[in-house]
């Protein structure tokens, strides 16, 4: 009954007076509704599609969200910023590594676990990672922090992810990218894969893009996990890497397969309604 309620609507836009000669006519001389109807069933079979795929890709992430998450956010330690001593030798490190980077000379800086943290406390750049990120140990395999970032679960509003958070830094198309290993949240349900491949490009993607740092950032050559210290070094000897790293660009590809569907959709609606309004326009002269 559906079928045949849609090839009646389809069948409105032909016009009976419609020549003879046309492509679309019936043995008798008629006008079928055979090739509007075939295009409107598809389309609203994508919509379709679309629709029931939508629903249930926002039920499992919401499921998933709550599931790894809290209503409150957790307490997360911000570094001191009363000592003008303190703030002055780091901020006279990070300029003497920029200026010998600007000059395309080698150079190395290092930096401990309070320094990174100090350093999220005076840069305004960082103040997005106060209160929600704390370093608490470098090893020779990762950063340790302890995290506190706000989710949104659906439309029920904002969540934390509460927990602790591994990081490997690496170097990609000259600047660091940290790469999350591993995400434990205080609830104690695992974080599914897929989401610590995404937390890179949320969090840290905005530094990459800052037109103001590139000078300094894009032109980094190596990063180094050592006990208690973190050193990055820039060599405009050493070529850099051309890519991101593999699990980023698995979520990149994922979104632009996703945004290819809705451009192939919209593109076909809009493709089968000109074809009616041609026809119709033709049929009136």
């Amino acid at each position: 009954m559906l079928k045949l309620e849609t090839c009646k609507f389809a069948h409105q836009f032909y016009n009976p007076r419609m020549s003879e000669n046309s492509a679309n006519l019936e043995a008798t001389g008629k006008p079928t509704p055979a090739a509007g109807c075939t295009i409107f069933l598809v389309i609203l079979g994508m919509v379709a599609f679309l629709a029931i795929f939508a629903t249930y890709q926002y039920k499992q992430y919401k499921a998933e969200i709550i599931n790894i998450s809290q209503k409150t956010q957790k307490e997360i330690q911000v570094s001191p910023t009363d000592k003008p001593q303190e703030i002055d030798a780091l901020v006279k490190k990070m300029d003497t590594f920029a200026a010998a980077v600007k000059d395309d000379k080698k150079a190395e800086v290092s930096f401990s676990v309070d320094e990174i943290n100090l350093a999220i406390a005076h840069y305004p750049k960082l103040e997005n990672f106060r209160k929600e990120l704390h370093i608490k140990e470098i090893t020779s395999e990762a950063i340790v922090a302890d995290i506190s970032f706000p989710v949104r679960a659906g439309f029920d509003g904002i969540r934390y992810l509460n927990g602790t958070m591994k990081m490997d830094p690496v170097i990609a198309q000259g600047s660091i990218f940290p790469i999350v290993t591993e995400v434990k949240p205080d609830t104690g349900n695992p974080v599914p894969p897929k989401f610590t491949k995404e937390f890179p490009t949320f969090l840290f993607t905005e530094y990459r893009n800052d037109e103001k740092l590139a000078d300094v950032f894009h032109k980094l050559s190596k990063v180094e996990l050592q006990p208690g210290k973190m050193v990055i070094i820039s060599d405009p000897d050493i070529k850099q890497p051309d890519a991101l790293p593999e699990d980023v660009t698995y979520e990149t590809n994922r979104a632009f397969w996703v945004f290819g569907l809705l451009v192939f959709m919209f593109v076909t609606t809009v493709a089968f309604l000109l074809w009616v309004k041609r026809r119709k326009q033709n049929a009136s002269e």
